[in-house]
């Protein structure tokens, strides 16, 4: 047994990563067996190998004994012991659902408790205008497509998917955070919140890990498929490229009912570009990308935004890794203080 080493200290509600090998000095290796904790794993029959084992839900903490028997084709076998020691990591309670009125304009709004954090589990809706025009430094408000918020289309694209800001309207003119220990910034949320930073959005995904919906490989790199399918919705998520007449499939090839074990609720509704984007289009990525604004500058500097993206066709939800230009149009979750 090469990997997991003896005496290594292994999470039962994550996969654990198992190579085992064999060799044989006369013939081959005809037949393996692995046992976990005297269970025989069944999808190992021959050696070299390597996979990632889940544990039962009903394994104890503790010692567990990993066995490995090789058997060659001339009748010799051998065999390795390995005993690791298991824990159950303690996880965050679970999403918790709520309400809060914004006293501005009455719109309700569903929240969610997430451990520490309490988010809008809807994107925000405020609109004290609406504008058709792009600008990077003045307050620009939109609403989904450039439907007017008057008529009855507007209205529920609206109430659906929230206002869209750009990042002068999300700040209302306050100074983007540039450290992780900035003050929180307000800016168009109603008061007791504010827009997120960039260090409380990689909070957010933080709990998405902490509570076992997404899982750190013996690699140490996270499974992004299910952190972002635990955050976006249930609806909507389809994967580019669009070929009218054909039936897409649900996101990832994995049924969408699966999503929003977070209750987060990421809605696909894209963003309204700062220019006219491929083939003519002004708002992209619709129905396959969700994107809010942090408080926090981007790493190109003044004018640019770090901003929180995820997508259906590289299946990641990203905290740092998109910067926009401050013009851009993009919805905003509020955070409560």
């Amino acid at each position: 047994i090469m990997e997991p080493v003896a005496g290594a200290s292994v999470d039962l509600d994550a996969k654990l990563k198992i190579v085992g090998t064999g060799v044989a000095t006369v013939g081959r290796i005809a037949k393996a067996v692995l046992t976990v904790g005297g269970v025989t794993v069944a999808e190992v029959t021959t050696a070299p190998f390597e996979i990632e084992y889940a544990f039962p839900a009903d394994q104890s903490a503790g010692e567990v004994k990993l066995t490995l028997t090789v058997e060659g084709d001339a009748g010799a076998t051998a065999s390795d012991e390995v005993t690791v020691t298991a824990f159950r990591q303690e996880r965050p309670a679970a999403p918790e659902t709520g309400s809060m009125t914004d006293p501005r304009d009455g719109n309700v709004y569903k929240t969610v408790t997430l451990a520490d954090q309490v988010w809008m589990a809807e994107n925000l809706r405020y609109l004290p205008a609406q504008h058709d025009d792009i600008s990077n430094d003045e307050p620009r408000y939109y609403v989904w497509d450039d439907y007017d918020a008057r008529t009855e289309l507007g209205a529920e694209a609206l109430r659906a998917y929230g206002a869209f800001y750009n990042w002068p309207a999300a700040l209302q003119g306050a100074a983007p955070a540039t450290t992780d220990e900035h003050a929180p910034i307000r800016g168009v949320c109603p008061e007791g919140w504010h827009i997120p930073s960039q260090a409380e959005w990689r909070q957010l995904a933080q709990y998405v890990l902490d509570a076992g919906l997404a899982a750190v490989g013996s690699d140490g790199a996270v499974d992004e498929t299910a952190l972002a399918k635990a955050l976006a919705s249930k609806e909507m998520w389809i994967i580019p490229p669009f070929i009218e007449g054909d039936e897409q499939p649900t996101w990832v090839g994995v049924e969408m009912e699966k999503n929003d074990a977070t209750l987060f609720n990421g809605l696909p509704i894209g963003f309204r570009s700062y220019s006219v984007g491929e083939g003519g289009q002004l708002w992209e990525h619709a129905c396959y990308s969700a994107g809010w604004w942090s408080s926090t500058q981007g790493t190109m500097g003044e004018g640019f935004a770090s901003v929180v993206r995820m997508w259906s066709d590289n299946q990641r939800f990203v905290t740092d890794g998109s910067n926009f230009i401050a013009g851009v149009g993009l919805t905003v979750r509020c955070l409560r203080d």
